[in-house]
């Protein structure tokens, strides 16, 4: 419960969905951690390597190639730091559970949320270095297809439903 918990602030905390300064400096674009969609995967497509977005968004070979550079660049940290994570919150979730002294919990949480800081760092830098390949055009366009991707994923608002 506490590492499901976790993630979720993580989530809150990492994902460009929502409005942090810092993701908001990198104009919505949005990245995965994980490698290219497989058969009956569910994640979306890489923006920058699928082709019906990259016909959208006007991406060329070179800033596609530029993009999955950074990409290939970013990804193995990133992962490290995400493994890394999740053994300090399981760590987190068992000390909880033995109800280990209060010193020793808020010294390892400590190691978790910088854990969770260098994550979120890495990750922006990416996102900014992403961004810096694109045209202001891009950038826009890339932020509506990341919002309909966003409502469509949370379906129809309050304003939206029908009584």
């Amino acid at each position: 419960m506490a590492r499901q918990f976790a993630w979720a602030v993580a989530a809150l905390l990492a994902i460009p969905a929502f409005s942090s300064p810092a993701v908001a400096c990198v104009h919505g674009i949005t990245a995965y951690e994980q490698p290219p969609q497989k058969s009956g995967d569910r994640r979306p497509p890489r923006w920058w390597a699928d082709e019906p977005e990259r016909t959208e968004l006007g991406i060329t070979d070179q800033q596609s190639a530029a993009i999955e550079q950074i990409w290939q660049n970013a990804f193995p940290r990133l992962k490290e730091l995400r493994e890394r994570l999740d053994q300090l919150e399981d760590t987190l979730s068992q000390m909880i559970r033995d109800a280990a002294d209060e010193a020793t919990i808020m010294a390892h949480v400590d190691k978790v949320e910088s854990t969770r800081t260098e994550a979120n760092k890495s990750r922006v830098l990416m996102l900014y270095r992403m961004n810096r390949v694109l045209t202001p055009e891009q950038r826009v366009k890339l932020k509506a297809l990341r919002d309909r991707r966003e409502s469509s994923r949370r379906g129809p608002g309050p304003s939206d439903r029908r009584h």
